[in-house]
């Protein structure tokens, strides 16, 4: 068989007469710095890995400034120093608005109290002029009984009073003599809210400052002299 092996043969075709060419050639010799370069890297590598490694441990990396937090520590420093000026600036109006209201508070209140005192006034002013008002308003009645008691010393003093309130008018008068305590100063006593105008007059036309009610009289106005 190996016999029968040896004694084959084979066409020739384009397999067997290959292109002639260069044989044995090999790349050249590269150049120094190809050959150290990553060596050269690997140190960096190395050599930064280290530093940052000692700057975490001992804590140096705090120091190390970089761009970027330049840059953000300057926008902070920036924001605080235009927050400490509003603030500054807001205390300082706040002060001059408080000066401004201390400077003002002896003026309102002395306005105010101004104010207090104009309405006490106007009021009581209006209360006295409806008062005045009311008497005037309301009508004198002249046929009310009048009873004229003399309390002083001199006689006929009685009559004649009483006979000035007729000639005022006054249709029903009487002079009578006291029986019973008579007040220290002549005085004109009403009974009846509807005859006070009409006891102001008689006190006014025989010159007798006071008039009180008294509901207790049995006439109706009762001028007691006793002066």
């Amino acid at each position: 068989m190996m016999a029968h092996k040896q004694n084959v043969s084979f066409t020739p075709d384009a397999f067997d007469n290959p292109p002639e060419g260069p044989v044995g050639v090999h790349r050249g010799n590269r150049a120094w710095y190809a050959v150290l370069l990553p060596y050269v890297v690997v140190v960096v590598i190395a050599v930064i890995l280290g530093v940052f490694a000692w700057a975490i441990m001992s804590g140096e990396i705090n120091n190390i400034r970089l761009p970027w937090s330049t840059n953000q520590s300057t926008t902070a420093k920036s924001s605080s120093t235009k927050n400490g000026k509003i603030d500054e600036h807001k205390s300082k109006s706040d002060n001059a608005n408080d000066d401004s209201d201390e400077d003002r508070d002896p003026v309102k209140e002395d306005k105010s109290n101004k104010t207090d005192k104009n309405d006490n006034s106007s009021k009581d002013s209006k209360d006295n002029n409806a008062s005045d008002s009311n008497s005037s308003e309301q009508p004198i009645n002249k046929t009310v009984p009048v009873r004229v008691v003399n309390a002083t010393k001199i006689q006929g003093h009685a009559a004649q009073e009483a006979a000035k309130l007729k000639q005022a008018g006054y249709a029903s008068v009487e002079a009578a003599n006291p029986s019973g305590n008579v007040p220290a100063d002549s005085v004109v006593w009403y009974k009846g809210d509807e005859n006070r105008s009409a006891a102001e007059d008689i006190a006014k036309t025989l010159g007798i400052s006071n008039v009180e009610p008294a509901n207790q009289i049995a006439t109706t106005i009762v001028v007691v002299l006793c002066k």
